[in-house]
């Protein structure tokens, strides 16, 4: 079987579009990694790579099984150097994801998501540049773009075959860079930031979008210099999406609710903390690093951080997520006397290859 899948190869630069539907085809379903024959396509990854990049440009059919193939095998070092190439990136980042009518929008969510796992990809989809998109975008950089998509794509709204979820993640991987968290937080014509646009989606009803997004909320947290326009009411205001899903249908205190974020006062009974114990630790990890400054932790106590936390520590059942938890409570309950000494070294989060999307 591994001689005849070679064999396969070389059909997919064939001059017949029927022939190389046929082999793309044949091909996709043993590019999952979990296929015994999966070594044979990183043997080939150079000439595959070069192969299925064209056919990702062509035929709709034959582009669906080429993307679905590059999306199983990006996961692989030696796949995502061949995909390192600029005009491939521009490719799918403008013709296929930021598209109106393509209906391979969100495989290629799914495709820049893994690829950027690559920082030297990730720089590149940084450093491009886009022109504006008339009833979309007027913004020029990648992340303002996809940031406009991502806002307007949820739920089919803009393009109705595609919800662009899988943005959440190409987001958390680029705040992971200094380059990336600055575009997050430049403004456009409309002085609205891309990450102002994306905070609101912590409670969505999609694990993919919600999740990335509350990890792009942390990894943006490490811009200490940056807190001031995350706290502000007036900017990007990200406490009440990293508190509301910390909430669950207790009630409040009439003394604490005062101060509190208005979204989260008065939550009716059937409120639900977020079922996820990783996203709860990652929301609390976030409000640590906003504890990172005087101003932070000021600005926490006076929004009545602390009885969230409570609640949510007296409800929670993972001891992980509880000394997290712990850790918050110590920081906006200790004496303040001489300034604590700001965060110099920590890293935002690096997802584990394991969190390499499989197309099925």
């Amino acid at each position: 079987m591994e001689a005849q899948i070679e064999e396969l190869l070389p059909f997919l630069h064939d001059g017949r579009m029927e022939v190389r539907q046929i082999a793309i085809h044949n091909i996709v379903s043993f590019t999952l990694s979990s296929s015994e024959f999966f070594h044979v396509f990183l043997k080939h990854a150079k000439s595959l790579c070069k192969d299925l990049k064209a056919l990702v440009k062509g035929d709709t059919t034959i582009a669906h099984d080429a993307l679905r193939s590059l999306i199983n095998l990006s996961g692989e070092a030696s796949v995502c150097a061949e995909l390192d190439d600029e005009d491939f990136i521009k490719y799918l980042i403008f013709t296929i994801i930021i598209s109106k009518t393509n209906i391979l929008a969100d495989l290629g969510c799914m495709l820049l998501s893994n690829m950027c796992k690559s920082d030297s990809i990730a720089s590149k989809v940084l450093d491009v540049k886009g022109n504006p998109v008339e009833g979309l975008t007027t913004a020029t950089s990648t992340v303002g773009q996809l940031a406009d998509v991502f806002l307007k794509g949820t739920d089919k709204g803009y393009n109705p075959q595609c919800n662009f979820d899988f943005l959440a993640s190409v987001f958390a991987t680029l705040a992971m860079l200094p380059q990336g968290r600055t575009l997050l937080f430049d403004k456009d014509d409309n002085e609205l930031s891309p990450l102002s646009k994306i905070v609101c989606f912590t409670e969505h009803p999609s694990l993919i979008r919600r999740g990335g997004v509350i990890t792009t909320i942390k990894n943006a947290s490490f811009a200490v210099e940056n807190h001031p326009a995350l706290l502000d009411e007036n900017d990007i205001n990200v406490l009440p999406y990293i508190l509301l899903p910390l909430c669950g249908p207790e009630e409040f205190d009439l003394d604490d609710m005062e101060g509190m974020p208005e979204d989260i006062q008065l939550l009716p009974p059937t409120k639900k903390r977020e079922a996820d114990a990783h996203l709860r630790e990652t929301l609390l990890e976030g409000l640590i690093l906003l504890t990172s400054t005087r101003q932070g932790r000021d600005y926490l106590r006076e929004k009545k951080t602390y009885p969230v936390v409570q609640k949510m520590h007296m409800a929670e059942t993972d001891e992980h997520v509880q000394d997290v938890a712990e850790q918050i409570v110590n920081m906006l309950m200790r004496y303040e006397g001489a300034e604590i000494e700001e965060i110099e070294e920590a890293k935002p989060d690096v997802e584990d290859d394991d969190d390499a999307i499989t197309e099925v």
